[in-house]
């Protein structure tokens, strides 16, 4: 009942802090295509996810951030979602996998046009629901965030992680290994606040049950602003390999996330 109970609190959170989005001000500039500046932020909005059987699920999906001072921040996301299909048992309705993820940064030289800019730090913790399809794995990354300006208008922030993969509720250890994901981000100028990013991630285990086996997905996203405080993207996922969202040790299933597509809207404060 722990990651219930997490769901339940993580979204009691985000919709309690939706009431300081009210105070924030339209006319404050936001970064939001660089991931390493610190702000609170709340999100949300519907996802569509593909299964490899045929089957289906709707969620609405929540993310909030809060800014800890100038070099941490604490992100949360959970959702609630509905399941089409009764291949698989398993409840139709009920909370999906929800995540914590808190980055500090070091010294970032946001000035630098091109070249090293500096390097963070991440604890992403990862918590399986109880919705059929989202009740597979409870996975712990943490590693260095390092980053470099490409150019003018591309930036890649890269993580390396040591990963760590657990059954649901941490009943079972199924593998330690090591992984990446990487956002390289691309900001041109064709509608305001436009953004495009290429996000490949990729763990590979070393030891455990899931021993030479991979887990991984790449993530396209464009985004925009409706105001300088208000901003909208569309992401889609395609997954490869071992779907870590239905992966149960001794538990065969046809139930696979394909591929998915979220929509979200954020309010900066």
């Amino acid at each position: 009942m722990k990651s219930k109970t997490f769901s339940y609190i993580a979204l009691v959170c985000l919709i309690c802090s939706s009431s300081l989005s009210a105070a924030a001000d339209d006319t404050a500039q936001f970064d939001a295509t660089d991931p390493t500046k610190i702000y609170s932020f709340l999100g949300g909005g519907p996802k569509y996810v593909d299964y490899t059987n045929g089957e289906y699920m709707w969620e609405f999906r929540m993310i909030g951030n809060l800014s800890l001072g100038i070099n941490d921040m604490l992100l949360v996301a959970a959702g609630y979602g509905r399941h089409f299909g009764e291949n698989e048992p398993g409840p139709q309705n009920d909370w999906t996998n929800s995540r914590v993820r808190w980055i500090h940064l070091f010294d970032m030289d946001y000035d630098r046009d091109k070249g090293y800019r500096g390097i963070g730090s991440q604890l992403d913790i990862q918590l399986a629901g109880w919705l059929k399809g989202t009740d597979g794995q409870n996975v712990i990354n943490v590693g260095p965030m390092p980053v470099w300006a490409l150019s003018e208008y591309w930036n890649l922030y890269l993580t390396l992680n040591l990963v760590n993969s657990w059954d649901k509720n941490f009943a079972v250890h199924n593998g330690v290994g090591a992984g990446f994901d990487a956002q390289f981000i691309f900001n041109p100028d064709w509608w305001p606040g436009s953004q495009v990013r290429f996000m490949p991630a990729y763990s590979y285990f070393l030891g455990g049950e899931l021993k030479d086996e991979g887990s991984g997905n790449l993530d396209i996203n464009i985004g925009g602003e409706f105001n300088s405080a208000t901003m909208w993207d569309v992401t889609v996922q395609q997954n490869y390999d071992w779907d870590l969202s239905t992966y149960r040790r001794s538990r065969e299933t046809d139930l696979k996330n394909d591929w998915n597509v979220f929509l979200n809207v954020t309010r900066y404060f």
